[in-house]
């Protein structure tokens, strides 16, 4: 069966393809992995791509057609990402937070709200008076609640949370990508009870762009970045995450960190619990995100047969 598509979205190393009721980031390797990444090996395929027209995109029997470009994904690989072991230890936790803090602290970014990495959630260091920007004042006041809420306060505590749908530029804003790092480190860490309750507050289809609202549905199913994934067991583990957040801070402008400040604030709460948190972790390994084409890896470039000549030229 044949599915039409369009390209909906082009980026220096990436494209993004709407196929039916999904979406699918066509990128290079550099891009990395994730629940809605297709890489490929060819820059040259994704420059075709990229110049394709937005209505030639079909996908048949395995096979992407954009325009004159085919890509085949009969030997991709399928992504999955980095597990947790459950259940988590409170204090290697704290360790492992402090780590990523301390290393936040020497390359955090100004834009967005990479600053709630470095700083110590719910402590006297973050207040709501905390920064000067309509961002940075919803951020540390979602990550306040947050961390309230899930010491133990009602699910009223949430409210503030909402405020940050939409909010700051991109096609995944800022406050999207807080909230989504927020949900992939509560299903990592064995909360994936607290993870649907939280989920169920927030509604993101028709307050944001399309785009964020794919990966919102990603991080639903506890789907986020690998390199995230990544980051979140090197803090459960109590480790130096110098390789991990070096990936987390790669990505997009400011993606990688503000997804980052969500998990944080999730693990900072958590760290200060007991341990043992992980009696609803079930399986979360078997679970896809919404389209299994989003999940391969390493699809082969090749020209439409009816194009070789154009694809040389």
């Amino acid at each position: 069966m044949a599915h039409g598509g369009r390209i909906v979205a082009r980026f220096e190393r990436s494209a993004y393809l709407e196929l039916g009721d999904d979406l699918v980031c066509i990128g290079t390797p550099d891009l990395g992995s994730g629940p809605l990444n297709a890489r490929v090996e060819s820059a040259q395929a994704l420059d075709a791509i990229r110049r394709a027209r937005h209505d030639e995109v079909v996908c048949r029997d395995g096979v992407l057609r954009i325009g004159r470009t085919s890509l085949s994904f009969a030997n991709a690989r399928l992504w999955r990402p980095t597990s947790v072991a459950l259940p988590i230890d409170a204090r290697r936790l704290a360790r492992g937070v402090e780590h990523v803090r301390a290393l936040a602290r020497t390359r955090v970014p100004s834009e967005g709200l990479a600053s709630l990495v470095a700083e110590a959630t719910g402590s006297p260091l973050v207040t709501e008076a905390s920064g000067s920007s309509a961002l940075a004042c919803a951020g540390r006041k979602a990550a306040l609640a947050l961390h309230a809420w899930l010491g133990g306060g009602d699910d009223a505590r949430l409210s503030p949370l909402a405020a940050l749908i939409g909010l700051g530029p991109g096609l995944t804003p800022s406050g999207d990508d807080f909230l989504g790092g927020a949900l992939v480190a509560l299903h990592g860490y064995g909360r994936a009870c607290d993870a649907q309750r939280l989920a169920g507050h927030l509604r993101l289809e028709g307050a944001t762009h399309p785009i964020s609202v794919a990966h919102w549905r990603a991080a639903c199913e506890g789907l986020g970045s690998d390199a995230l994934h990544a980051c979140l067991r090197d803090m459960a583990e109590g480790r130096h995450a110098h390789a991990s957040l070096a990936r987390v801070a790669a990505i997009g402008h400011t993606s990688g960190w503000d997804a980052l400040a969500g998990a944080m604030t999730v693990a900072a709460a958590l760290s200060r619990a007991t341990a043992g948190a992980g009696a609803d972790y079930r399986a979360r390994n078997t679970r896809s995100a919404s389209s299994a084409a989003c999940a391969f890896d390493g699809a082969t470039a090749t020209p439409a047969v009816s194009s070789v000549r154009t694809w040389r030229e």
